[in-house]
């Protein structure tokens, strides 16, 4: 292709050269650079070295098959959703693994982080120094050899002197925490000046794992087939539908399947030396299928399944709640109180663990192969405008978390109920007999019956308004109501004294409490009555004031001629 463009040159005004100059430099960049999309259906099957992102577009597929591909620092294959990457009887490798080591941070004993410096293998004086990875600092640990001496390392290193007859040294690390500093390896230097570098992870070690950054990246969306293959040094967050078999995993797990649509089928696949304390991380819906896996093993669990951010939905605000048993601690965070909105955290809100599939060869798999998690939502306080009293117990109860949901509803009826109470409250009736008419003065009567369907009493209260015009109406008391309990009903008398005469209706309504985030959580809702003819009664216009204002006149003229009588007789 350089021949072609030389020539092509050549036979072109030195403008036009330069501009083919430039064109070939924008190819290679395109080729070498960035980022690449696929739109076509691509197969690798020779060796060769990648850099930057390749992207496999939905409906398309990249094929790697018999080859070895060198994935350069940073470089990453994306998987489209609807796309597929195949991997077949081929390396995926990289100039660049981890190579550091690190401890689990659990301290002395059986479980304690240690490393061999293979001092028998030379005969000669030699001076051992360790370096923290980068960025880190041995500060403040200790280091025990061959469990007797204590020694304390500085911020950059850590220096042991060794004999010539000196016998193969095992050095336990000890300190808080002592999985957040890793060791990238030992560097040994010899009388006569010569030196031999030994990465951590070329180390004979117990309780340890690889400790670095991932080279490149593998993320798929849509659709992962490996076989007869072999995978080092990368990350793999495969979120579709993934098929790996007859394969060997090495510095590249844990797998990530966290998408609520992954699919994970693992047969015949050898992991080793996984970059944290499991071997997979699945989301709470991943789907597994595991046959013939030769796992990591030690301290590294099988899995672990996470869960992100969880809500708690209750119909009230203000409810006091607590979450017992979050986590492999079973850890609870004490009283906890839902907004304005109703709504509340599920523990602190972060990703937490809720499975663990434990290493075949850990004391916790003899006991039981998988832990899970059992956490309950239980309600402390729920106190509202209907039970405001102690004479009223508190509503709520105990409700499961469910991993799967993002929310959890903590509401009568939702299927993660335990056990809940909560009224239900209904207007059943309002009964007047045959009397449609009565005489403002002396009022309409009727008996309003309220319901509750709920398992929890409720102190209700009703208003009523005139169904035309919305006014307030006289019914009796301000607010007319009382105690409903559970599964029952109660009646509550109303007199209705309107203002004037006509025919009026009334609409009565249950006076929700304002905690509520919806009104009609717990029901309520109200009732009109048909049209009442309000008139006075006859027997009110006899005993009215015209007769009296008569009476009255009639004493007048008779006192007025009395007067003019007496003052014609004088």
């Amino acid at each position: 292709m350089l021949m072609a463009f030389f020539l092509l040159c050549i036979t072109m005004r030195v403008t036009g050269c330069a501009v083919l100059i430039v064109l070939m430099m924008a190819i290679s960049i395109n080729v070498n650079g960035q980022e690449n999309q696929i739109s076509s259906d691509i197969i690798w099957d020779t060796d060769r070295s990648h850099s930057g992102t390749i992207i496999v577009s939905s409906g398309y597929s990249l094929t790697i098959e018999n080859s070895v591909v060198s994935m350069e620092a940073g470089s990453r294959i994306v998987v489209e959703e609807g796309a597929s990457l195949m991997i077949s009887e081929s390396e995926i490798t990289t100039p660049e693994p981890p190579k550091g080591i690190v401890g689990f941070g659990h301290g002395i004993g059986n479980s304690a982080s240690s490393f061999m410096i293979p001092a028998s293998d030379y005969d000669e004086d030699f001076r051992a120094f360790i370096s923290p990875s980068e960025g880190g600092s041995f500060f403040g640990f200790e280091f025990v050899v061959n469990e007797d001496e204590s020694i304390y390392g500085n911020e950059s290193e850590l220096m042991l002197e060794f004999d010539s007859d000196a016998s193969d040294t095992w050095i336990t690390v000890l300190g808080f925490p002592t999985s957040s500093v890793g060791i990238a390896g030992l560097e040994l230097e010899f009388d006569d000046s010569n030196t031999i570098q030994i990465p951590g992870i070329e180390l004979e070690t117990r309780n340890m794992r690889p400790y670095g950054a991932a080279a490149y990246e593998i993320v798929s969306s849509g659709s992962v087939h490996i076989t007869g293959s072999s995978v080092l040094g990368g990350s793999l967050q495969l979120d579709g539908n993934t098929i790996i078999s007859q394969t060997a995993l090495n510095r590249s797990t844990p797998i990530m399947a966290m998408s609520n649509v992954s699919n994970m089928s693992l047969s015949n696949v050898s992991i080793g030396w996984s970059m944290d304390d499991h071997d997979l991380r699945m989301g709470p819906s991943t789907v597994l299928s595991a046959n013939s896996v030769d796992w990591t093993g030690g301290l590294t669990d099988r899995w672990e399944r996470r869960v992100g951010q969880q809500m708690v939905e209750f119909s009230s605000s203000d409810v006091i709640y607590r979450v017992d048993g979050l986590g492999y601690q079973q850890s609870n965070m004490g009283s906890l109180i839902s907004d304005q909105n109703g709504i509340g955290l599920v523990g602190s809100g972060i990703e937490r663990v809720v499975e663990i599939g434990w290493a075949l060869d850990s004391d916790e798999y003899s006991q039981s192969p998988i832990w899970a998690e059992e956490a309950f939502i239980i309600t402390e306080s729920f106190r509202t405008a209907w039970n405001p009293q102690s004479e009223v117990q508190d509503y709520g109860g105990r409700v499961a978390v469910d991993w799967n949901k993002s929310t959890i509803i903590a509401m009568a009826g939702s299927p993660d109920i335990v056990s809940w109470e909560s009224p239900d409250i209904m207007i059943l009736s309002i009964d007047y007999g045959e009397n449609l008419d009565a005489d403002p003065n002396e009022g309409w009567r009727a008996n309003l019956t309220i319901s509750n369907k709920g398992n929890a009493d409720a102190i209700v209260y009703f208003i009523c308004d005139d169904a035309q015009t919305g006014l307030r109406q006289s019914i009796g008391d301000a607010y007319v109501g009382g105690l409903v309990e559970s599964d029952d009903t109660a009646i509550f008398p109303i007199n209705w004294t309107p203002a004037g005469e006509g025919e009026m209706a009334l609409t009565c309504k249950i006076l929700t409490p304002s905690q509520l985030v919806n009104e009609n959580f717990w029901g309520g809702g109200s009732i009109t009555t048909p049209l009442i003819d309000f008139l006075h009664s006859e027997e009110d216009d006899a005993g009215s004031v015209v007769p009296a204002l008569v009476a009255m006149a009639g004493v007048g003229i008779l006192i007025g001629a009395y007067l003019m009588r007496r003052s014609q007789s004088t």
